[in-house]
């Protein structure tokens, strides 16, 4: 009898470490399960994480994509509205332009008589204001020439002989000098006024000449000549300035 009850104790030993071993590879097992559980979320949130990323990104893309497109859709539309209003107003301009320009076509005409009309009187002030020069430059040379002329006359009472004498060939060659550099201010100005003056001063070296000579003789005749230049002078210059003023009448 002892014997079976050692049997059987050894017998339910056994069976109890087997159960407990199960137990322990069961609560292994379980614990394996367990912890993959714990990783495979941690992997699935990182996936999920990543995706909604990409989705946000995407969307993002997308949006500024639309943004950008609204953009220029807009701006396209501002532009194709403005040109269309530019060709409102030019074609409302033109409305308003095209009754107005049978009237306008007499106004155009008297404008520009206006115009010719202010450009002729421009003109002719222009050479009015020549003419008066020229006159009263013609009027200082007469003056200055009949000066001449008296300042010659008081000088043969006033001055000796031999000094006289010397002071009308001086007067003469200086007449000439100014008379060469007259002829070439002409020339350089195509100026024929200036001509003119060079010729009159040419004359009255040949008038001083005139004179020295008549005085070097002792001539009667002096006094009767130097008054005859100075008065054919004044007359000159007198018929020269009516003359340049019925010209611009003309």
């Amino acid at each position: 009898m002892a014997t079976e009850k050692k049997k059987n104790k050894e017998i339910e030993e056994k069976a109890s470490l087997k159960t407990e071993k199960k137990e322990s590879k069961v609560s292994v097992a379980e614990k394996k399960k367990e912890i993959k559980e714990k990783n495979t979320p941690n992997k699935n949130t990182k996936t999920q994480r990543e995706d909604t990323e990409k989705k946000e990104s995407g969307a993002k893309k997308a949006n500024t994509t639309k943004k950008l497109e609204n953009t220029k859709n807009n701006e396209k539309d501002n532009d194709e509205e403005n040109i269309k209003g530019e060709e409102k107003q030019e074609v409302g301009a033109e409305s308003l332009i095209k009754p107005e320009e049978e009237l306008s076509v007499e106004k155009l005409a008297k404008v520009k008589d206006e115009i010719k009309e202010e450009k002729n009187k421009r003109k002719n002030k222009a050479k009015d204001s020549k003419v008066r020069k020229n006159i009263f430059r013609n009027i200082l040379l007469a003056i200055i020439v009949v000066i001449y002329f008296i300042f010659i006359n008081l000088g043969v009472k006033a001055i000796p002989v031999t000094e006289y004498i010397m002071d009308l060939k001086t007067f003469s060659i200086f007449a000439v000098i100014i008379a060469v550099i007259t002829f070439e201010q002409a020339y350089k100005k195509d100026d024929g006024s200036l001509a003119i003056h060079g010729i009159e001063i040419v004359a009255i070296a040949i008038e001083t000449l005139i004179l020295l000579n008549l005085y070097s003789v002792k001539s009667e005749y002096f006094f009767m000549t130097l008054m005859g230049i100075t008065i054919a002078m004044i007359a000159y210059y007198f018929i020269k300035c009516i003359i340049i003023a019925i010209k611009n009448k003309r």
